[in-house]
């Protein structure tokens, strides 16, 4: 019998009942998200807890990988059970998106009338619609229901103008905060999230828990094969060179710094933006170099090797979001500079712990001049990079937040 099955026998969390828990997510590992992989460690551990763990998701469809592959219809995965609905492709197809949400909605209800559950949690992918098909669900069987906002919808598609007509975003806005107001809790990934679910009409009722996330399982990937030298002063960013990071600002900052031979800049990962970004570094001749994408541990492995890890949020975005590869850098012992608004959670943070820098989004000049600085005086590195594995002990490991999942699932059934 297994360790999580002999858990389950007696008892979740040392005594109490078992729960029946439905885990919800467009995306399930193998399939390549990140909140693919996370999603997996949280539903791995509450069964380890003893609770029996469904998940409704899809087949692998992000992007086509080796390793992610079709999986069985009904597949098991670290002892829980994971069903798996055909839905094609979406990135770049907004009706196909759309169509895959409705579909996930509808099979979501249809499984939770049909079966019982004690708990149902559900991410913010597919965004609003999903969490409106899981409070529904809820509230017709009796369940509970988590909703954990990784982002905060639709302000968010305001920002990128996918909701950005008015009475799109009003009403989108309004089937989200009912939705909000179903949850127990609302499980959002910083004060700042809070602060703008707080700010919704009526937001000041919603029960909400503030807890991010920990940062990837390694996938069993290489270690870097990134030449650094210890001779200047290496920033590495490590993430999607998407919409929403503003890493033209550090392009530009870089492009300031042609004459200094002893800076350079890592840019790891791919996105909509790499072309654009590329074709910026290359006109100026910025010391610039863009590693594609690479596996988890390939990553982590360049981030242990770098002076310092940078961290971008365009203006505003500090509100909606929280940048998921900053507890990465940290767990590396990787200090961070942050181009983000001061008054933010991440900014304060960095400031209060010692672990890094803060700049003001687009701002390049104040970037530049701090990177230059960096590399004239490098007597700050070794304490940074001590606090940076400290705050990560002290709030991002795993072990931690596993627990507080495990108590929040358990305690908030048992009140209920």
């Amino acid at each position: 019998m297994s360790s999580a099955a002999m858990t389950g026998a007696n008892g979740a969390g040392g005594g109490a009942p078992p729960l029946r828990i439905l885990v919800v997510h467009r995306y399930y590992w193998p399939d390549t998200p990140p909140c693919a992989s996370l999603l997996r460690r949280i539903a791995a551990h509450l069964r380890q807890e003893g609770h029996q763990v469904h998940v409704l998701s899809s087949q692998p469809s992000y992007r086509a990988t080796a390793s992610n592959e079709r999986r069985p219809k009904r597949d098991v995965i670290d002892d829980v059970t994971v069903e798996r609905l055909n839905l094609p492709t979406e990135i770049g197809r907004p009706v196909v998106r759309i169509l895959n949400a409705l579909r996930l909605g509808t099979s979501l209800l249809y499984r939770v009338l049909t079966r019982r559950y004690d708990v149902i949690v559900i991410s913010t992918v597919p965004p609003i619609l999903g969490g409106f098909s899981a409070a529904l669900a809820a509230r017709l069987s009796g369940a509970r229901f988590i909703y954990h906002a990784m982002d905060i919808h639709p302000e968010i598609g305001r920002i990128s103008g996918e909701f950005s007509q008015p009475l799109v975003f009003k009403t989108l806005r309004k089937l989200d905060s009912w939705s909000c107001r179903q949850a127990d809790p609302v499980v959002v990934l910083s004060r700042d999230m809070e602060k703008t679910l707080r700010g919704r009409a009526g937001g000041d009722r919603f029960r909400v828990e503030v807890l991010n996330n920990f940062p990837l399982p390694d996938d069993g990937g290489a270690g870097s094969p990134e030449e650094m030298g210890s001779d200047r002063l290496t920033v590495i960013y490590a993430g999607n060179l998407g919409r929403f990071q503003g890493l033209q600002t550090i392009v530009e900052a870089m492009e300031k710094l042609t004459e200094r031979t002893d800076i350079e800049l890592l840019l790891m990962g791919d996105g909509v933006a790499r072309s654009e970004l590329e074709a910026q570094a290359k006109r100026s001749g910025a010391k610039v170099r863009f590693l594609g994408t690479h596996p988890v541990e390939t990553a982590k492995a360049a981030m242990r090797r770098a002076d310092i890890g940078f961290v971008s949020l365009i203006p505003e975005m500090y509100r909606y979001a929280y940048p998921s590869k900053t507890m990465a850098y940290l767990e590396q012992g990787c200090p961070i500079i942050a181009a983000v608004e001061d008054e933010s959670d991440l900014a304060r943070q960095i400031r209060d712990q010692r672990c890094g820098f803060s700049v003001p989004p687009g701002d390049s000049d104040r970037l530049a001049a701090l990177l230059a600085s960096l590399a004239d005086d490098s007597k700050w590195k070794a304490e940074m990079k001590k606090n940076a594995s400290r705050v990560f002990e002290s709030e991002f490991s795993e072990e931690k937040i596993l627990r507080r999942w495990s108590d929040m699932v358990v305690e908030g059934t048992r009140n209920a």
